[in-house]
């Protein structure tokens, strides 16, 4: 059995932790959590039964297997190269962190010098089997949309404090995944997950569109080359707790886990 640490004990993390609890239970065991907060930490870990915490050493102490995070890409630039280097793999749910090129190839370094493995699950969307496909044939176009409620884009950098219209649909956002990312921190992750995934972070293009009738987060992506074309399309209803993210961003990190440990593993 292998135990996980989980950096984060917001909306997404309590779910992730309580359906690998349900599902998971004869692989994994869930061994802390940790948050900035004593209290929001103690929350969560009092409903899971395990260990809470507000340091990163504190939560490495255990030597978990695999640490699991869910709390943003500011976070995942301040903790993911320590995880690895103490000796756990890293599950990362805020993947618009690695747009940063430079941070990203310090994290796959420290990933190679001290032979640990990141993961990075799907997320909001899915397909990225599909999308590394497209990497490897090559000269790949992808363009990638988002549609969320008003609620959900509110208090984005790229807004700059302004409000969104309630009475019309207004596309707020056209131009590079990197610019999406450090735009819209909190809503564009799968971006950045479908422009690694598919080795087009400098040429893809994301386009964010704000529509007070919609009651779900919209992701489209298109990807197309010489010999293939495709189109994915997922909708997911967003977290109650946090609407800003989608529900199915903590499901795909069970379902991440699961796959890990099956002996038959989809890709």
């Amino acid at each position: 059995m292998k135990t996980i640490a989980v950096i984060g004990a917001g909306a997404l993390a309590r779910i992730f932790c309580q359906q690998t609890q349900r599902l998971l239970s004869d692989e994994y065991q869930i061994s802390a959590v940790m948050a900035r907060h004593q209290g929001t930490a103690d929350k969560l870990a009092q409903e899971l039964g395990v260990d809470s915490c507000t340091s990163l050493d504190d939560l490495l102490s255990s030597f978990p297997d695999i640490v699991v995070e869910f709390a943003g890409r500011e976070a995942v630039k301040e903790y993911a190269v320590r995880v690895l280097e103490h000796g756990s793999d890293l599950v990362i749910a805020s993947i618009g962190a690695l747009a940063d090129t430079a941070f990203r190839e310090k994290l796959q370094n420290a990933a190679k010098e001290h032979h640990h493995k990141i993961y990075l699950p799907n997320g909001a969307i899915g397909a990225l089997d599909l999308m590394q496909t497209f990497a490897l044939m090559g000269e790949a176009e992808v363009m990638i949309g988002n549609t969320k409620a008003p609620k959900s884009l509110e208090g984005a950098p790229h807004l700059k404090g302004q409000s969104l219209p309630t009475d019309k649909k207004e596309i707020i956002f056209e131009g590079s995944v990197t610019d999406a990312i450090n735009g819209f921190p909190k809503n564009v992750n799968v971006a950045v997950a479908a422009a690694l995934a598919s080795d087009t972070l400098k040429r893809a293009t994301v386009q964010i569109t704000s529509d007070p009738e919609s009651k779900e987060n919209i992701h489209k992506i298109t990807l197309k080359n010489a010999l293939m074309k495709a189109e994915v399309t997922i909708a997911g209803k967003p977290d109650p707790a946090n609407p800003k993210s989608s529900t199915s961003t903590a499901w795909s990190v069970v379902a991440l886990l699961k796959n890990l440990a099956s002996p038959i593993q989809f890709f």
